[in-house]
């Protein structure tokens, strides 16, 4: 994976699809884009200088497109919203067409304090 870019709230990544993220049909496995989601908005929160990563309240994918073997992805991870407690994320999975291929949501708690 190659950082492309990144700005505050926001971050840009590529990466070629290879074998190990393939599912039985040949395309790119559902479970990683949703590790990727949760990995690639992490990372743009923190680039938001709240120094919180936070802990997963919702995460969803939507599948619009299979990518391949060899495919380049573009994954572009926006913070939307940074409150007290809770943090907005949308990722969205582009192919080499500018093609959205998935879009990922992610919701995080990013509160402090422990509540027993």
């Amino acid at each position: 994976m190659e950082v492309v870019s990144v700005e505050p709230g926001k971050v840009r990544v590529q990466f070629k699809v290879e074998e190990e993220h393939l599912n039985g049909h040949g395309t790119l496995h559902g479970g990683y884009t949703s590790f990727l989601t949760d990995l690639i908005s992490t990372l743009a929160l923190m680039t938001t200088g709240n120094g919180n990563p936070g802990v997963s309240t919702d995460l969803s994918v939507a599948y619009m497109r299979s990518a391949k073997l060899n495919e380049i992805i573009t994954i572009d991870a926006d913070t939307l919203k940074t409150g007290k407690l809770l943090t907005f994320s949308t990722v969205d999975f582009r192919n080499e067409a500018g093609k959205l291929i998935a879009q990922g949501k992610h919701t995080k708690f990013v509160g402090g304090g422990a509540s027993s």
